[in-house]
């Protein structure tokens, strides 16, 4: 039973014209919901672009455990190809 389950997520996750993978806005649009549900990252402090399942993380944080934080939500996301790093840690 839990493999047919799980089988139903991951079909559902797939959006691609031949089923293989989540589009840059699907990706996108995860991403952003778990960096603004993750309470180590600030509000609005991270932009990000997905270009071809590859996120290209940007911004200023006031600590390296918020870039960390940061870079574990997307690296962990169904669907990314690689997570580039311009996250700039500038202690206040």
């Amino acid at each position: 039973m839990a493999h047919s389950r799980f089988a139903k997520l991951n079909a559902a996750a797939f959006d691609d014209a031949d089923g293989s993978r989540l589009s840059d806005a699907q990706i996108a649009a995860e991403a952003m919901r778990r960096l603004a549900w993750d309470a180590a990252v600030p509000e609005r402090a991270i932009t990000l672009e997905v270009h071809d399942g590859h996120i290209l993380l940007a911004g200023e944080l006031e600590r390296d455990a918020q870039r960390i934080a940061a870079l574990e939500d997307v690296m962990r996301l169904f669907g990314v190809a690689g997570v580039r790093d311009r996250l700039v840690v500038k202690p206040s």
